[in-house]
């Protein structure tokens, strides 16, 4: 081989590896489930190419397109489906010359230049197309990654794990599930996208509709400065797409494997004191308080699929299913339950693909998520952890049935367009065979009392209808434009209670204790409260959405990005009439790259733009419902056989009516501030990116965001001049502004408008900002070893976590408890959940011969705060409700003054073994999760009282720990 042409070849592919993987900016013009190719064609100086001819093809799909070059001898193709392709360039007095295997990623523009040399033009040369490892026009920051480069590393088959790859992505709080924060947000301010369709979760945020992990065929991570093209996240947003048919017909199985057998477990938490040592009912030191060596996880999973041609060249289909049996246990700490959980139900996936001609495609997919899982409770009285009792099963009805189609075409050589429509059916119904049996728990005990089986009953189904039209303009050679619509209609249908209508929970407290309905103990005592609890109804949640955006050529080596998307929410009460109506936000994006040397190997670039986030469903269902909310306390007088109440004794105080929650639906005019405004995040960034040869990059970039305006609910409590109470509001607002709303104060059935101002209503302005610096050093992959380094510095600081609050574990998106009086504020000022101040991650693999392969995944993180919550609020007690305050007796302990948890870190490796024979190949792999068995706590208890006045026995203990190590076995064969 001639070496000129070999050197050629090989910097080709480096770089067309390196523009795959790098966590660099992807342009604008790329969308989120095709991709681009933009090139120019070279030749000795003075030689016109105008009018040569371009083919781009990709013969096992039968995808062929023809282009003419302009005056300048470039091209652009917009929505080319994700794949490989090949150009051949045509030109009279020219070779012809051909350019083979071009990666097209999810998301990502391919910006090659093609060499043509004199001569005869029937002689077809293949040349080494240089395809730039920076994409010197891009100023977004994203992570693009194949299923081919995933399968090289040790990684969890889950979406979150993807997206932590990325840098400034941090794993949330575990009892929100497999979740990640990205730029200081909260984990329930993500979106989650397939084959363009929003997979979100819409009613808190926490994640979205699921898949088999095998359909997915590539992913792209936006982590920041992406396009007015994408909304409704103040978070990280995550596209992906799923394998497709081709001319060639495919047939494989893929087992998964992770024994419980092979995994160890994590550590049990012990009490560090006596808390009533003496008493039957207490604890002593060394008792229980987490019970992980009664955790029992086995997982089982068979994925078989097919792909080929329908019709050759014309139609393809791809289908994938997945048959699950996953096994759980998990035991209480008094080891008198032990939880069993079988989640067994299969999942599938199908796709269909007509080229109708070499301008116009046509996608058809569908998915099933839809599950229901038994979660059965095995007891012990005697607490040995000798399980023989059968406690009864519960079943929990999950995901859904879903499907989009998707059209994509080049109407002309310079306009495009794609069309969608696709409806996301999510599920979180739990019922059982014993849902009247009332709720009943002692809390001194740490037991059930009843015979209950799920603690809430209820139906709940989503459904999201969505519709977007999107558009790829090419003006000129200076400017290419992209403008479009989105929509989405999501209803969520909703019944909640308490299993059997009522929650009894008993528990003892000390002398002097404050209960949240404000009533002082006069000794000690248990005590018996009583909740009644339900909510229902049929809830509409509206987003549109429309945007323009201008890639601007400035010069051959500055571009510009500008953007700007306007987006409008409206959220519905059960009887269909909106009390959220937020119009007309205007999002501007602006983004800049600079070539700073006009070689395409390196750039400056920047990126500065507004992202809004809009009213989650969950709070059309809790506070524009006719939600019942009241818990009422009385002295304990013993239990009856069943484990109810034998009597109520005395009434200790009033009642308690949380967030309004009397059973009557409030009018729509009281459930918001009339000039509410929206949630959003305002975000900076600015970075430096280089090619330091052939094979390694580097990059620096820093991120600033801070939280414009918070939505929650709040409370207002009318009193006269007196003081005495009159009434009390809860309402929408943004936290920090004055709020206008209407409210039946005298009772005669017409509400009136009421105004005040922040300073009347007492709450504190809503704070959350975030500040980090990123580092990428990256070694791409060579067929013998890859690797990428980041080290992320970050600072997320502020007095609101945002959709969820990590320190309690509330997920009610919307609707956190942060908000509910301003005495809950005082002191909540400090370094937030997500601050984890310094985050090492390297990953990559080494091939030790062709077919034997070794991947690692090291992640090394600093700890998150934590801070002691009390449960009375001493500067003013007769201001307290109830809720975790900053202030533990008389002392006043800030957000995040306990310090942080201990640094993590942990290695994951995998082992691959290839075997391949004819068209046929045999993957045996071993992934190992945390190989040192790590066992660093990862979340204490923060509560430091269990009432005002009685100390918590179990504050600072870990309720948490890293995942113990993991052995997965999986085998694949395919032909």
């Amino acid at each position: 081989m001639n070496h000129n042409f070999s050197k050629t070849f090989k910097r080709s592919f480096t770089a067309a590896a390196v523009a795959m993987t790098l966590s660099a900016a992807m342009p604008a013009m790329a969308d989120n489930v095709n991709g681009a190719i933009k090139g120019s064609l070279t030749a000795q100086s003075g030689v016109s190419l105008a009018g040569a001819s371009i083919t781009i093809t990709d013969k096992s799909k039968g995808y062929s397109k023809t282009l003419t070059a302009d005056a300048n001898g470039e091209f652009d193709l917009k929505q080319v489906p994700v794949g490989k392709y090949d150009i051949t360039v045509s030109q009279s007095g020219f070779d012809q010359a051909q350019v083979k295997d071009v990666v097209i990623g999810v998301g990502k523009t391919a910006l090659i230049q093609i060499p043509l040399t004199t001569g005869n033009i029937e002689r077809i040369a293949v040349v080494g197309g240089s395809i730039r490892a920076i994409d010197v026009s891009a100023s977004e920051s994203s992570l693009n990654i194949s299923s081919e480069e995933l399968a090289l590393l040790p990684i969890s088959r889950s979406v979150t794990s993807v997206a932590l790859l990325a840098p400034g992505a941090t794993e949330g709080d575990s009892r929100f599930g497999d979740q990640a924060s990205f730029g200081g947000a909260s984990v329930a301010e993500n979106a989650y996208y397939v084959n363009g369709l929003n997979m979100t979760n819409f009613r808190n945020g926490l994640g979205g509709a699921t898949i088999p992990f095998t359909a997915y065929d590539s992913f792209q991570v936006k982590t920041g400065g992406y396009s007015a093209e994408f909304g409704r996240t103040t978070g990280g947003l995550i596209s992906s797409v799923t394998k497709s048919g081709s001319n060639d017909f495919h047939f494989g199985v893929e087992t998964i494997y992770s024994s419980d057998s092979l995994s160890e477990q994590a550590p049990d938490s012990l009490y560090k004191q006596n808390d009533r040592c003496d008493d039957a009912d207490g604890h002593c030191i060394g008792d229980l308080y987490v019970n992980n060596q009664d955790d029992y996880d086995n997982s089982f999973e068979t994925s078989i699929y097919a792909s080929g041609a329908i019709v050759e060249d014309t139609l393809f289909f791809y289908g994938i299913y997945t048959a699950r049996d996953n096994d759980y246990e998990y035991g209480n700490a008094s080891q008198t339950d032990l939880t069993v959980e079988k989640d067994d139900d299969p999942y599938y996936l199908a796709r269909f693909d007509w080229n109708i001609n070499e301008d116009h495609q046509l996608m058809l997919w569908g998915f099933s998520d839809k599950r229901t899982y038994s979660e059965k409770t095995i007891s012990d009285p005697e607490g040995n952890g000798n399980y023989t009792e059968d406690g009864g099963t519960a079943f929990h009805k999950r995901g859904g049935e879903s499907f989009a189609v998707r059209y994509t075409g080049n109407l002309t050589d310079d306009l495009s367009m794609s069309a969608m429509y696709g409806q996301v059916k999510f599920s979180e119904t739990d019922y059982s065979d014993f849902d009247d049996c009332p709720t009943g728990y002692d809390a001194d005990l740490g037991e059930d009392t009843t015979c209950y089986v799920n603690f809430t009953v209820g139906e709940n189904e989503d459904k999201r209808e969505q519709l977007r039209v999107d558009f790829d303009y090419y003006l000129n050679d200076e400017h290419t434009l992209k403008f479009g619509y989105d929509s989405e209609t999501n209803t969520a249908d909703s019944t909640t209670q308490n299993s059997g209508g009522v929650y009894y929970y008993y528990r003892t407290y000390e002398e002097g204790a404050r209960l949240a309905n404000g009533y002082v103990l006069p000794e000690e005592m248990k005590t018996t409260r009583v909740r009644d609890y339900k909510n229902g109804g049929s809830f509409e949640v509206e987003n549109w959405a429309i945007y323009i955006e201008d890639q601007w050529s400035v010069t051959e080596d500055l571009t510009l990005t500008l953007g700007l998307r306007n987006d409008s929410f409206t959220n519905y009460n059960a009887d269909g009439e909106e009390f959220v109506s937020i119009d007309n936000q205007i999002a501007p994006r602006i983004g800049g790259s600079w070539d700073i040397n006009g070689d395409g190997d390196s750039k400056l670039f920047f990126t500065a733009g507004r992202y809004y986030l809009p009213v989650a469903a969950n709070t059309n269902i809790r506070l524009a419902g006719a939600e019942t909310f009241i818990q009422t306390w009385y002295a304990f007088e013993g239990l009856n056989a069943d484990g109810t109440p034998v009597g109520l004794g005395t009434q200790l105080g009033d009642p308690a009516i949380s967030n309004g929650g009397d059973g009557t639906a409030k009018p729509s005019n009281t459930l918001s501030d009339k000039d509410l405004e929206p949630m959003y995040n305002d975000e900076y960034m600015i970075g430096y990116q280089a090619a330091i040869n052939d094979d390694w990059s580097w990059g620096i970039k820093a991120t600033y965001r801070v939280l414009g305006n918070q939505i929650d609910d709040g409370s207002y409590i009318f009193n006269d001049e007196n003081g005495e109470y009159l009434g009390e509001n809860w309402f929408l607002f943004n936290p920090g502004n004055g709020a206008t709303f209407n409210f039946d104060l005298d009772g005669d059935g017409t509400t009136e408008e009421y105004s005040f101002t922040a300073q009347e209503l007492g709450y504190p302005e809503a704070k959350r900002k975030y500040a980090s610096v990123d580092l990428t050093l990256e070694k791409t992959w060579d067929q013998v070893w890859s690797l990428k380094a980041l080290y992320t510095w970050s600072h997320n600081y502020g007095n609101t976590e945002g959709f969820v609050k990590s320190d309690n574990g509330q997920d009610d998106a919307g609707l956190t408890q942060d908000w509910d009086y301003p005495y809950l504020m005082d002191g909540a000022n400090g370094n937030l959940p997500a601050d984890r101040r310094h985050n090492i991650k390297i990953y990559g693999a080494f091939a030790v011969t062709e077919d034997f392969l070794i991947g690692a995944n090291v992640n090394i993180a600093s700890g998150r705060p934590w801070t002691a919550l009390g449960q009375g609020y001493t500067p003013d007690p007769d201001q307290y409700q109830y809720g975790d305050t900053y202030y533990v007796g008389d002392k006043r302990f800030p957000r995040g003054s306990m310090g942080t948890t201990p640094w993590t870190a942990r290695l994951d490796l995998n082992f691959t073994y290839n075997l391949r024979f004819n068209d046929q190949k045999v993957r045996l792999a071993m992934d190992v999760f945390n190989v040192f068995d790590a066992s660093t706590e990862t979340r204490y208890d923060e509560a430091a009282e269990i009432a005002a006045g009685d100390g918590n026995a179990t504050f600072g203990l870990a309720q948490s720990y890293q995942s113990p190590r993991r052995i997965q076995l999986s085998a694949s064969y395919d032909f």
